[in-house]
């Protein structure tokens, strides 16, 4: 007679002075942590052959059951202040069947930078429409998409500037970051509407900043980290100084105009 029909396997659970299953071995068996509190606990196997000879395993472990907890807003050790906002979030679901994943997901607020780089893109996406779209001849000839006539030449005795339309410029090239209207996007594309730089007598800074774009610009005490990409391999000197005067006579804005000359000086010797 085989030896393992003397033996056998008890089983105790915790500080359980009762076994919770006797086997003779081999056996398989199915422990059911949905019955057991969250926490540590302590399995123990006691093994004894025909002799009543016995030897005893443990097994130490953790169930995990109940719902978990996510707190956002606060971390370990975190110095604060003041009054915080919180979200939380209790997920659970480990043992049931058809659990679905999002609900242990914790809603959290769009960071600000990735707000920065979809509103880059999409101004992006605005520039390279409007550079790229031509309008059909039905409204090639309206007063909204033909050529302007020749600016007015009173301003610093500036005579036949050009025949180039600085607003349909400013449309395609400019309008998508500063707006038709010129106010731009507050903390990401400055506004031309009143400008330091557009209003002053000298257009120099203007004439480098479309020549040769800018980046990290503070103005009025605020940072534009969004970079503006130079035009000088884009405009003509005519065309630049055709967007600067529109830009330097529209809403509101009523500055000295410029010469395609001036744009020129600046761009041979970038500076």
């Amino acid at each position: 007679m085989e030896q393992n029909e003397y033996s056998k396997i008890e089983v105790y659970l915790d500080a359980d002075n009762e076994p919770i299953a006797t086997y003779k071995p081999p056996a398989q068996m199915e422990l059911d942590t949905s019955m057991l509190e969250d926490g540590e606990h302590t399995i123990k196997f006691i093994a004894l052959d025909a002799g009543n000879k016995r030897s005893v395993k443990k097994i130490n472990f953790v169930v995990r059951n109940g719902p978990g907890i996510a707190v956002d807003g606060l971390k370990e050790n975190d110095v604060v202040e003041g009054k915080l906002k919180l979200i939380l979030n209790s997920f659970g679901g480990a043992y049931q069947e058809n659990w679905e994943p999002n609900r242990a997901e914790t809603p959290a607020p769009i960071p600000t930078w990735m707000w920065i780089i979809f509103i880059s893109i999409a101004a992006w996406s605005m520039f390279y429409f409007i550079n790229q779209w031509n309008p059909s001849q039905q409204y090639a000839n309206t007063p909204t998409y033909r050529s302007a006539e020749i600016l007015p030449s009173d301003n610093i005795g500036i005579s036949n500037i050009s025949s180039i339309n600085g607003a349909e410029i400013y449309r395609k090239s400019c309008s998508s970051c500063h707006q038709e209207n010129g106010q731009g996007l507050p903390k990401v594309f400055p506004s031309l509407v009143g400008n330091d730089v557009v209003l002053s007598d000298d257009p120099s800074e203007q004439i480098k900043t479309i020549l040769f774009g800018l980046n990290g610009k503070t103005i009025n005490g605020v940072k534009y980290n969004t970079p503006m990409p130079g035009m000088a391999d884009q405009l003509s000197d005519e065309e630049v100084a055709a967007v600067i005067n529109h830009e330097r006579s529209s809403w509101g804005n009523n500055s000295r105009l410029i010469k395609p000359e001036q744009v020129h000086k600046i761009r041979i010797n970038k500076n």
